[in-house]
């Protein structure tokens, strides 16, 4: 009886997943731009990450079957658009010019949104003429009125990154591992 009791005690420590796996799964690269491109944009380094990872894992070279490039995906014509609109110069291609343009894009939805993370995240993921002509239907809840699985995904996979990136490195991404 006594091991039972033993087992049943340390089993939720054995199940939690050591940071340093946690880490491995979560991986963070280029903090430093992160940071201060989230910065510039008035965004949570965290928010930032949690989209990297949803988009690449943090992959700087991945381009997906619809020719997005980079850590935060980027279809050509979006990166020259926002590079008009920001003033932001250099190949959308290199990681930080992606992940600066990337960042200044969705603290544009950000604005746009009025600060709505699932909204922002809906149209970085499904473009905003979508997600405006979802929220035009009337009792629209944008929790969970997403009409798109995919989107729906992108949306929460999105979120619950964030909240891992903020738990592993802290919300300005500087613990680092002890």
């Amino acid at each position: 009886m006594l091991a039972v009791v033993v087992i049943l005690a340390a089993l939720p420590f054995a199940l939690r997943v050591p940071d340093a796996v946690m880490r491995t799964l979560y991986p963070l690269r280029y903090e430093a731009i992160i940071r201060q491109a989230s910065e510039e944009n008035g965004l949570d380094p965290a928010f930032v990450a949690g989209v990297i990872y949803t988009e690449s894992r943090f992959r700087p070279d991945v381009e997906s079957h619809k020719e997005a490039y980079g850590l935060m995906q980027l279809l050509p014509q979006s990166a020259h658009f926002i590079q008009r609109k920001s003033g932001i110069k250099g190949d959308y291609r290199d990681p930080k010019v992606n992940v600066r343009l990337g960042t200044w894009f969705l603290g544009y939805l950000e604005d746009r949104y009025k600060g709505d993370k699932r909204l922002m995240l809906a149209a970085y993921n499904s473009g905003e003429g979508t997600v405006d002509a979802w929220t035009s239907d009337e009792g629209f809840d944008i929790a969970k009125d997403i009409p798109y699985k995919e989107t729906r995904e992108y949306v929460d996979n999105a979120l619950e990154a964030r909240q891992t990136y903020q738990e592993l490195y802290g919300k300005n991404l500087q613990h680092h591992p002890g």
